[in-house]
């Protein structure tokens, strides 16, 4: 229940409580343009501020985005309400949350667990928060967001009290808000005791929006002499949640383009928005989504794009035109603190991986690797920061990855200060740091790696046979429609669509690892299965819908077997690793589980550690099961540095790219009689009469010797 001095807040503070949030777009003037200082509302029913506006007061029943500001927001920068723009009839269910992180909340929020009562880190002056060594990350929260909602209440309860949302995910914004207030309400908590960090600045494409948005032309399929709008069924049955209208897709837009929407590219399918414009749209998305009163801490991602070619006297401009932006929104009262996230802030990691075949069938950003950009000298930004907000400047954070593989930030000598470590740093500025990725990190192919426990399998030989088993039986069930397609109408589906065991056993190359096949699992093939075998079924007889059921069951059995075997690999190389790290470290040989391993090491190189923490077990195991709650199990420095040197505890080189990992799937195309884009590059040989192209047919005249008889 929220407190009576929160109630009367809401209500009788009328200009200032969400229309700080809703509001600001239309009343501060950025830093830089033309000089021009802020004019503030008055504040008040019927009061007017400097362009002659109303302003309409907001309670928590009229609170959202409406009038010109929400027409603003909407229109003119679609982008930050997800790529795929704003769906018709939208609406935010989350509930105002009213408040912010004080030092006498967080304190005490501490004080009352039984996890983090010792185990805790108090912040530098001025920001003084008492932070849980542990934090919460919400970026994997869409995998089940009903278990996540429970894991998210779990840990306010047990006083976990540092929570981090991503700002590019505003699908689950609404859910985090509403499992934050339902919390605070169910055990009369105040909103005081934790802090809210939001990670902006990176817009993510989809991954499956292009099959989403390209509909057949027709719209139309044939069904028993009935027309059926496919969209329609589809829209209604197999993607309850998507929003099918698009805004733009960031992997079809050039780099002119992208720089025309202010953006810069961070990936093929994400891009970073870093201007008070961008962050503007961020601050009304996340107002609209979550409706929290005050953004404790804002981190800026991607930053490292904005040093890129140009001259340093535009990059300290655009530095300073950002976090003049962000102080302002500090004085408007909808942000605490601000700080940066990036993995280059500490010294890039060191990759030894074996030189590429000249033959090697590699995808292009694997083969031509983009140099890495420069490391963030922190001494540079602070002084943008006192430039831009005086000596009391709110940039008081910086979050950067830190586990067993990335551990270069506490014993790898910073490129621009080799008398300090970027954790050393950090300290010495007054900083706090959060670390990020403890159990899962991305290398430079970009596979998640995972201090995790995989399940292992006791009989490892009956499950390769039962999954040739399976394999067989999908391929003898394709032949037994095959030609019946083939010779069917237009309408029916692509076989390289529909026949999944048969794609599977031409690109099998491409999976050497358990993260390339689940993405193409879960991403391009089932997605597309879906939706062939539903085409196909509507417009067959009962014999064939009997033959889709059939064939369903088996490709979902071929799939299921196909993971456990790589889970069972992953498990093998898990074990290694744990071993490894029982071997330089008696200390943490006594947490029996990997993954408290690597969150205890974590906790050495930054102050405090944001985990994925999205299945409650996770974070049981981090807490009431780990010997090192509450600070227990002391690791001494030395072990820690070891560590840090030790190659054996990293993943840094264990995943090199496949010599052989075909970018194009080579049979696309060949499944069927239809035509594929992939064809275009590919050579046709005739097995009955082959002409390699590199083999001369004949030999050239004058190499030839002649026998004369």
């Amino acid at each position: 229940m929220l407190t009576l001095r929160s109630r009367m807040f809401g209500v009788r503070q009328l200009g200032l409580v969400f229309s700080s949030l809703h509001l600001h777009a239309r009343h501060a003037s950025h830093f830089g343009n033309g000089g021009n200082e802020m004019n503030l509302p008055t504040g008040g029913i019927g009061k007017k501020n400097a362009d002659g506006e109303n302003i309409v007061a907001r309670t928590s029943e009229t609170a959202g985005i409406n009038g010109i500001y929400g027409n603003r927001a909407q229109n003119a920068i679609r982008g930050m309400l997800g790529p795929q723009g704003q769906a018709d009839a939208r609406e935010s269910k989350a509930v105002p949350i009213l408040g912010r992180a004080t030092v006498g909340g967080t304190k005490y929020t501490c004080d009352r667990s039984t996890a983090f009562e010792n185990w805790r880190h108090i912040c530098p002056a001025p920001v003084g928060f008492h932070l849980s060594k542990l934090g919460s990350a919400t970026c994997k929260m869409p995998n089940d967001i009903n278990e996540a909602v429970e894991s998210l209440q779990l840990q306010i309860i047990k006083g976990c009290n540092v929570f981090e949302l991503d700002g590019s995910m505003s699908d689950v914004h609404q859910s985090v808000a509403r499992a934050f207030y339902e919390a605070l309400q169910a055990f009369e908590l105040e909103r005081d005791g934790f802090v809210i960090v939001f990670r902006c600045g990176i817009i993510k494409q989809q991954p499956f929006q292009e099959e989403l948005t390209q509909v057949e032309t027709s719209n139309t399929a044939v069904v028993r002499n009935r027309i059926v709008p496919i969209f329609e069924r589809y829209k209604a049955a197999s993607l309850p949640s998507m929003q099918l209208k698009s805004g733009f897709r960031i992997s079809d837009l050039t780099e002119d383009q992208l720089a025309r929407l202010n953006l810069r590219r961070v990936s093929k399918t994400a891009a970073a928005g870093l201007s008070p414009e961008w962050l503007e749209a961020f601050f009304t998305n996340v107002a609209y989504n979550t409706k929290l009163e005050c953004i404790d801490v804002l981190l800026l991602d991607g930053f490292h794009t904005l040093f890129d070619e140009r001259p340093n006297a535009h990059i300290d401009d655009d530095i300073l035109q950002i976090f003049a932006y962000l102080e302002n929104q500090v004085r408007l009262g909808v942000l605490q603190y601000y700080g940066i996230s990036s993995p280059y802030l500490a010294p890039h990691i060191q990759r030894e991986y074996p030189p590429l075949p000249p033959d090697a069938m590699v995808p292009d950003h694997i083969r031509n690797r983009r140099p890495l950009p420069p490391v963030i000298n922190l001494y540079r930004i602070m002084e943008l920061a006192r430039r831009a907000g005086g000596d009391n400047h709110h940039l008081r954070f910086v979050q950067y990855p830190f586990n067993l593989t990335f551990s270069q930030a506490l014993n790898k000598p910073l490129p621009y200060d080799g008398n300090h470590t970027l954790y050393s740093l950090t300290r010495a500025l007054g900083l706090t740091a959060l670390g990020y990725s403890p159990l899962e990190a991305t290398d430079l192919m970009e596979l998640p790696q995972r201090y995790h426990n995989f399940p292992m399998e006791a009989d490892l030989k009956s499950l390769r046979m039962n999954f040739f088993t399976v394999c067989e039986r999908c391929v003898l069930k394709e032949m037994e429609v095959k030609d019946s397609i083939e010779k069917g109408p237009s309408t029916l589906p692509p076989l390289e669509h529909l026949f999944v065991a048969s794609v599977y056993l031409a690109a099998q190359r491409q999976f050497n690892n358990l993260f390339f096949f689940t993405s193409w699992a879960t991403y391009y093939m089932i997605p597309r299965f879906r939706r062939a075998l539903m085409r196909f079924k509507e417009a067959s007889s009962t014999d064939l819908k009997e033959w889709c059921k059939q064939y369903e069951q088996l490709v979902n059995d071929m799939l299921r077997l196909r993971k456990r075997m790589f889970e069972h690999k992953f498990g093998k190389y898990a074990l290694e690793k744990s071993h490894a790290i029982d071997r330089v470290s008696p200390t943490l040989a006594m947490c029996p589980m990997l993954n408290q391993k690597a969150l205890n090491f974590a906790t050495y190189g930054c102050d405090t550690v944001l985990a994925g923490f999205h299945v409650s077990r996770y974070f049981h195991e981090a807490t009431e099961l780990n010997p090192a709650k509450n600070g227990e199990l002391p690791v001494p420095q030395e072990e820690i540095m070891a560590l840090c040197d030790s190659a054996e505890v990293s993943f840094a080189n264990c995943s090199p790219p496949d010599p052989y990992m075909l970018e194009p799937i080579l049979t696309e195309g060949k499944l069927s009689k239809q035509k594929s884009k992939s064809l275009e590059y590919m050579v046709k040989i005739d097995p009955h009469n082959p002409k390699f192209p590199d083999i001369p047919e004949e030999v050239e005249p004058g190499d030839a010797t002649t026998q004369t008889t």
